[in-house]
């Protein structure tokens, strides 16, 4: 009975500390993205910390200099916007009008020196609008092969 409780009592413990390693893992992988009005209401205590802000690019705001890849625009969350610069190559998918998710620190002046650009995009497909597709309607060769 004494040897079944001490084999209880160390399956308890290694139950818990592994319980505890993945909690603190899952924690650690889970990213957020603060919003600007958010940004803008704690700005004072966010200044010179590493953070994540997601947004829109505001439409007309982005001012690219491709000579020297540096490119200025603001983000927003419709309620309030922040200006942000970034220095360096941004995704393809990055353009005005369209989610985007930045790493950086806010600036003394306010701006939001990025390190980081990651564009957000629709989850969902959908076929060009000029009706021209470049792919079958099916993925059932027979139906294709016997189509053409």
């Amino acid at each position: 009975m004494q040897k079944r409780k001490r084999f209880l009592i160390g399956g308890l413990v290694i139950i818990g500390a592994l319980s505890y390693i993945m909690y603190g893992g899952m924690q650690e992988a889970m990213v957020y993205f603060k919003m600007p009005s958010e940004l803008k209401a704690e700005e004072s205590s966010s200044r010179d910390k590493f953070l994540r802000m997601g947004g829109m690019v505001v439409k007309g705001s982005l001012q690219a200099d491709v000579k020297n890849l540096t490119y200025r625009f603001e983000l927003s969350d419709g309620t309030a916007s922040i200006p942000v610069f970034f220095k360096g190559i941004p995704p393809d998918l990055f353009s005005e009008g369209k989610g985007a998710v930045v790493e950086g620190r806010i600036g003394k002046d306010g701006v939001f020196q990025a390190t980081t650009i990651m564009a957000k995009h629709a989850e969902e497909y959908s076929p060009h609008a000029d009706g021209k597709e470049g792919y079958p309607k099916s993925f059932v060769p027979a139906q294709e092969s016997a189509k053409k």
